[in-house]
């Protein structure tokens, strides 16, 4: 017994007992009945313990349950004092109503404030949260236990992420005492309804599909037998030592795939699976697979000598082997499609997964009826579609504002940096125009704004001598709004500091994601070496004297016109380079831009960007990606489809298909995307920032009457020049003749050239009755005779010539 311990009734009994009968107990008798009293002890002593730690957890349970009922009671300290009772804000300002107040609040402030309308209706907390319940919730993520506080109209809280949204207000709901049951209640009604697999597009490499399933598709392609799952066998390795050497790693930030080992199946009985069922013997089916995952053509390359190259060697496509190589690819697409939904718990997993990320996303309706713009000259009236594009920029992190030209994106913005900068939502606004249109916008702000205090920016006050004097003026002094041109806004940079930061923390991110084994990729790798470099470099770049950045200058929104101009932007080398039609390269300008939207929404807590197009998409998938990075790039990082291989996994199909060459004499294998997926759920996401509108173009306009082609012949003198352009492609590819000399860009401009008019490339070719000029001529005569009569007008358009 330890010392200070207290004896029980039982164990006093005992020692009475054992005193008493002593002498007539054997020593055996004796063992057996100490073993019983140290098993007694013991359980008494698990029992002491149960006891202890169920009233401990009693005593907890009742402390959550007093400070919730504390901070949900809407109980307040009776010396106190609303925050408005004082303010400018509120003097002279009455509601006769609650639901007016709620108005009333939303234009002065922008968002629920419920001591605002209190203040201005005269109704306690309490009245007025109860007043308002159901046209407002309080988010459980930013009330911080204060019943006043957090609240959202009911547009904007019911958006969004509703899983997410359902699961925060189930968590807070189950703490604070049922206090967030009606959150759950109105989530519930308008959650989007669940998605089957059937309706989810999924291919090797889609993002969110764990990789441990891709692990376990490895081991069905290859291993697996008829009857008997050859799972794992062929390898006699702990779990942990199999996790580190041959599990699929898939790294995030990068969104890149690697399977370790892929000779793996080389030297046993699965050797034909993998490199003839599903491979073949130049490219075994894991490499084939890693592939897919990573979204690279599937291309087998022979190495032949070259005099000219510096190495000696040159690869060049093996044509039969790819095809052979892409055929497998289908198998293995086809295989794996067949498989992914095929078992109950997988199927049932990947499913929660979509919906929790993807298809519970609700969209909002944004309507500017509440504003009524009291600074807004009296001659300007906005349109009810103006009104809820400026309600959107006000009530919304970042926007795209997609309206067409001439649907009045101007009005738009100037009233909504008007309306932020009187609501305290924003106190520098800065306008980034086009350079021919910043008098265009000064004029109008003008008119809309007559009394506002403008700074308006152009080359001719942006030169090396005025630009720190210029700048200095925009960090120092307080403007309604500055209007800036492209040229003077590109010719501002970011600081030193401000780069090493986001270096730093893009650094940081993925040096904790390559740190987990299944994390750590090539492609990781290789980033955090290039991102470590580029710290090298800003750290040795001495810092200018008398500068000032545009983190310096304190901008809290940034509106660009025309934003189209900055979609250029740097995305992923070794992935965009091998698709036909995508550009890695960006220019500098447009990756420039990326940083200063960054650097704004950094220290305004992820909001205060409007971009403002009438064509935001053109002619490449890039254009939407780069959209949504510069105003959704927190939601894509959320939903770990942030970088544009990932994106394009979760959205797109890449598909190798033979073209026939700029020469026209052969064929090349190109990688390009040809279909979309998971439509619903990509506009659902596009929605939460775009605005659109389209103005009726087609009032007063005849119906299009149709066209005929008309056809012309190959020519003897074109075909003649279309073998001498083959033989110039040849000459470029093989690396006889200096791109200054020839190049394809050149090629092709002479191709088109010689197939509108021989005459164009050759000037010493005579005149053919064949050609399209003249084609062309003879129908331009042709319909002015007959419309002659009529004085009909014809317009001819030539792009070359």
């Amino acid at each position: 017994m330890s010392k200070g311990m207290q004896l029980t009734n039982v164990e006093k009994e005992f020692f009475k007992n054992l005193e008493t009968m002593g002498d007539r107990l054997s020593v055996e008798d004796i063992n057996v009945a100490i073993e019983s009293l140290i098993l007694y002890r013991r359980q008494l002593t698990e029992k002491e313990k149960a006891e202890a730690k169920e009233k401990k957890e009693r005593e907890k349970k009742e402390k959550e349950r007093e400070h919730a009922q504390a901070v949900t009671s809407m109980d307040l300290p009776l010396d106190w004092k609303n925050a408005f009772a004082s303010s400018e804000i509120t003097a002279g300002v009455h509601a006769d109503s609650i639901s007016d107040g709620l108005v009333m609040c939303l234009n002065a402030l922008g968002r629920v404030d419920i001591e605002y309308i209190s203040e201005i209706t005269g109704a306690s907390y309490k009245e007025v949260i109860e007043a308002l319940k159901g046209s407002i919730y309080q988010n459980p993520e930013t009330w911080n236990e204060c019943f006043y506080k957090g609240w959202e109209t009911a547009d904007e809280y019911l958006s969004g992420n509703m899983a997410a949204k359902w699961k925060a207000a189930k968590k807070a709901d189950v703490k604070y005492c049922g206090w967030f049951s009606e959150n759950l209640k109105a989530i519930e009604r308008v959650m989007p309804p669940a998605v089957s697999c059937e309706e989810i597009y999924v291919a090797p490499g889609t993002p969110w599909i764990p990789a441990k399933y891709i692990d376990d598709f490895i081991v069905h392609l290859i291993e697996e037998r008829e009857g008997d799952p050859f799972i794992r066998r062929c390898y006699a390795l702990r779990d942990d030592e199999w996790r580190c050497a041959f599990n699929v790693r898939h790294n995030e930030e990068t969104g890149t795939w690697e399977i370790p080992e892929k000779r793996r199946y080389s030297n046993n009985s699965f050797r034909h699976r993998v490199d003839y069922a599903y491979g073949t013997g130049r490219m075994n089916a894991l490499v084939i697979l890693e592939k897919m995952l990573n979204h690279n053509p599937v291309v087998v390359k022979d190495e032949i000598r070259d005099p000219k190259s510096a190495s000696g060697y040159k690869k060049v496509i093996n044509r039969n082997e790819t095809l052979l190589a892409q055929q497998k690819q289908k198998l293995i697409l086809e295989e794996f499609r067949n498989w992914i939904w095929n078992d109950e718990s997988r199927r049932e997993e990947l499913e929660r997964i979509y919906e929790s990320r993807f298809s519970s996303i609700r969209g909002r309706h944004y309507d500017g009826s509440f504003l009524t713009f009291p600074q807004m000259s009296k001659s300007v009236s906005l349109y009810d579609y103006q009104k809820n594009a400026v309600a959107r920029i006000i009530l919304s992190p970042n926007t795209l504002l997609a309206h067409d030209v001439g649907a009045g994106k101007t009005y738009v913005m100037i009233a909504a940096g008007m309306e932020m900068k009187r609501m305290g939502i924003s106190n520098k606004n800065l306008y980034v125009v086009p350079n021919n249109l910043v008098g265009q916008w000064k004029k109008i702000f003008a008119e809309m704004y007559p009394d506002a205090k403008l700074l308006v920016v152009e080359p001719k006050n942006f030169t090396p001598e005025k630009r720190y004097d210029t700048l200095c003026r925009i960090r120092d002094i307080e403007y309604d709004g500055i209007i800036m041109a492209f040229s003077c806004f590109d010719n501002i940079g970011i600081s030193q500091k401000e780069e090493e930061e986001e270096l730093n923390a893009a650094f940081d991110s993925l040096r904790r994601s390559s740190e987990q084994v299944l994390g750590k990729t090539r492609a990781a790798s290789a980033k955090i070496k290039s991102i470590r470099q580029a710290l090298d470099k800003i750290i040795k770049t001495a810092a200018r004297e008398n500068s000032v950045y545009f983190d310096e200058l304190g901008v809290n929104t940034l509106f660009v016109d025309e934003a189209h101009n900055y979609k250029n932007v740097s995305i992923d080398s070794s992935f965009a380079g091998s698709i036909r039609g995508l550009a890695s390269g960006g220019s500098k300008k447009c990756d420039l831009m990326m940083k200063k939207v960054k650097c704004v929404q950094k220290y305004n807590n992820g909001r205060g960007v409007v971009f403002a197009t009438g064509t935001p998409v053109t002619n490449s998938v890039t254009d939407l990606y780069v959209m949504q990075k510069y105003l959704q790039g927190g939601t894509l990082s959320l939903l770990e489809i942030d970088s544009f291989r990932a994106w394009c996994g979760m959205f797109a199909e890449k598909q190798e298909e033979f073209e026939v060459d700029v020469d026209t004499s052969e064929y090349r294998i190109v990688s390009r995307f040809s279909k979309f997926h998971n439509l619903p759920e990509l506009t659902a996401l596009v929605a939460e920032i775009a605005d659109f509108h389209s103005v009726d173009r087609s009032a007063g306009i005849p119906d299009f009457d149709g066209y005929d082609d008309a056809l012309t012949g190959k020519t003897p003198a074109l075909e003649q020049y279309l073998k001498d352009i083959s033989d110039r492609v040849d000459q470029i590819r093989c690396g006889y003749v200096k791109s200054s000399e020839d190049n394809m860009l050149k090629v092709t401009v002479d191709g088109r050239k010689a197939a509108l008019d021989i005459r164009l490339a050759d000037p010493t070719a005579s005149f053919d009755y064949n050609s399209k000029v003249y084609r062309c001529a003879e129908n331009v005569f042709d319909i002015y005779m007959k419309t002659a009569p009529d004085k009909r007008t014809q317009l001819v358009f030539c792009d070359s010539s």
